[in-house]
């Protein structure tokens, strides 16, 4: 009985689908019932379909970096060179270099938990209104410490070593070069250079995570 009636069925399709160049709407929810009991009828997303290349594009879209994997890439790279270990708040960060929460989107700022030792990165996303006004902060910051270490030679290299580079909104300022010993002997211009090149270094990986 049910093998007639679906050709019944089927005959009538044939009948109505020879009447014109439109499916009738009974066939139309007889296939999609047919359709969702063959389990064919799931939910599409539209993520299911392939997006189809676009001239010129280059089909991937730019990964953003947050602050704490900034400052990883710059771990990674150096290794045991990478001192600072302390996280400054956001109250000292104003104390030491004048930047308010105002300023910026978000910071991060380490330093070396002893005081008298000076490596620090500081990383501030700057609001785009006060870009100009974080870089001469930093620029200040900076010079407070060169002239805090003028008795320390191998502190004093170490700062003058320090370098700070603005890459987009980011405002970077790295003072960066661990252990100095192996060229201390050597007076602070051979330490400055021994640091300067770990400051590039870190720049380096910092330009590279922030711009690709």
């Amino acid at each position: 009985m049910r093998r007639k009636a679906m050709w019944m069925i089927l005959s009538v399709m044939v009948v109505l689908t020879g009447c014109g160049s439109s499916m009738p709407e009974d066939e139309l929810v007889h296939n999609r019932q047919d359709f969702e009991a063959k389990g064919d009828g799931e939910d599409l997303q539209a993520s299911n379909f392939p997006v189809p290349a676009m001239e010129g594009d280059e089909q991937r879209e730019r990964e953003f970096y947050t602050l704490p994997e900034l400052q990883e890439e710059v771990r990674k790279l150096l290794g045991d060179h990478y001192w600072p270990e302390v996280n400054m708040s956001k109250e000292e960060l104003e104390r030491l270099t004048g930047i308010s929460d105002d300023m910026y989107v978000d910071f991060l700022a380490e330093k070396e938990a002893l005081d008298s030792h000076i490596d620090t990165m500081i990383i501030i996303h700057a609001k785009e209104d006060y870009v100009s006004t974080v870089e001469q902060a930093i620029e200040k910051y900076r010079s407070t410490i060169i002239e805090d270490n003028k008795n320390y030679p191998q502190n004093l290299g170490k700062a003058k070593a320090s370098r700070m580079e603005t890459i987009d909104d980011y405002v970077c300022f790295v003072q960066l070069g661990a252990d100095t010993t192996v060229v201390a002997d050597k007076g602070s211009d051979a330490v400055t250079a021994y640091c300067l090149e770990e400051n590039e270094r870190a720049l380096y990986v910092l330009e590279k995570a922030i711009l690709d």
